[in-house]
């Protein structure tokens, strides 16, 4: 072992917390399937082709307002599962909407 492999590897390591961000990514889009269900179907039923569903999250907001590799890989985690659920990233831009001060969302910028 080295100073660097204590540094990424292990129960506190930096690739093990990483895994565990974009895990809580996917894991965001399959807890919010209902929220997106609804955005998407109430845009589909207006005809819009272009349209923004806003979803609160509570994964560890100060981490994500840094908008570092945190949040690109709780992003990541997101975009991954999406594509599980045959939404691919042409058709989807994420970002962090910080618009609040108290409540942290993702906002799905969707284009069909």
């Amino acid at each position: 072992m080295s100073l660097k492999t204590d540094y990424l590897d292990g129960a506190n390591g930096y690739t093990t917390q990483m895994a565990t961000v974009f895990a809580d990514g996917e894991a965001f889009v399959t807890a919010n399937a209902a929220a997106l269900t609804t955005g998407l179907q109430a845009a589909a039923a207006q005809g819009l082709k272009s349209f923004t569903v806003n979803v609160i999250t509570s994964q560890n907001p100060g981490n994500l307002r840094i908008a570092g590799i945190y949040l690109n890989t709780y992003l990541a985690g997101i975009e991954a599962q999406l594509a599980q659920e045959d939404i691919y990233n042409y058709e989807v831009t994420l970002s962090l909407n910080t618009s609040d001060q108290t409540t942290t969302s993702i906002d799905f910028k969707f284009s069909f």
